[in-house]
């Protein structure tokens, strides 16, 4: 994947915020309105309620937005050594509330850059997406685990 591929996702990921606030604005206004409120007292309230949000969303875009970004940095540099690494190693080692899928394929040896790798690389398959913490052990020479 490439960079401007990465670029696009945390794009994706802030537009879906924009909307989620959009759409929480809006039923705020429409709300307050048939309360009553209006002008400054709507716009005030509305503020209110937009600064009471839980900012679970956002920590999870982060967290998310992280895990991925190390793991798509991991498999960017180790392109640079592909020559070297020809084996990777699937693991979970970094969390102790593994979904089952990641659970099997913790373990799993792939060939660098085959469809196998690339399909099975973190966090593909991972019930809990962006919040996988699985990733890759690069291993050069080819050696076995």
């Amino acid at each position: 994947m490439s960079r401007d591929a990465y670029r696009v996702g945390v794009e994706i990921d802030l537009s879906e915020l924009a909307v989620r606030l959009k759409t929480e604005a809006m039923r705020l206004i429409s709300e307050l309105s048939r309360q009553g409120y209006s002008g400054q007292d709507l716009a005030d309230r509305v503020s209110a309620g937009l600064m009471d949000l839980s900012d679970r969303p956002i920590q999870d875009a982060a967290r998310g937005a992280s895990s991925e970004s190390f793991n798509l940095g991991r498999n960017l540099g180790a392109q640079d050594s592909a020559a070297e690494i020809t084996q990777v190693i699937r693991t979970e080692v970094l969390d102790g509330n593994t979904c089952p899928p990641c659970a099997r394929l913790d373990g799993e040896i792939r060939q660098m850059n085959t469809p196998e790798y690339f399909a099975d690389m973190p966090p593909n398959h991972c019930d809990g997406r962006d919040q996988c913490r699985g990733f890759y052990m690069y291993i050069a020479g080819g050696a076995n685990a």
